[in-house]
């Protein structure tokens, strides 16, 4: 968000699409998370694994989804922005949780 706000003075068209990048990375992955982690207990493992199943291809649809939105309906856009965003924070939050 900081980059975003600093970014938006001198080139609005760049700052919009680190944004969506982050917004298409962040939301299917807080999808993912409220619907995977929504039982806990040893008797409820077959309910944790489908919730899991479920949750991350919901996951994958949304994150497809907000690709195919963003492509269609927001022009102009900085397509080298919007990847570099999303593949950032993925590997950010894949070492994050590596690390964990």
């Amino acid at each position: 968000m900081v980059a975003v706000t600093l970014l938006w003075w001198f080139d609005p068209v760049s700052a919009y699409s680190i944004l969506l990048g982050g917004l298409i990375f962040w939301g299917p992955n807080a999808y993912f998370a409220l619907y995977a982690f929504r039982f806990r207990g040893a008797r409820a493992a077959a309910q944790i694994l489908r919730s899991m199943y479920r949750g991350e291809v919901g996951k994958l649809v949304l994150t497809l989804l907000g690709f195919a939105l963003v492509f269609t309906m927001v022009k102009p856009l900085d397509v080298l922005a919007l990847f570099l965003t999303y593949i950032a924070m993925l590997g950010g939050h894949t070492y994050w949780i590596s690390r964990w």
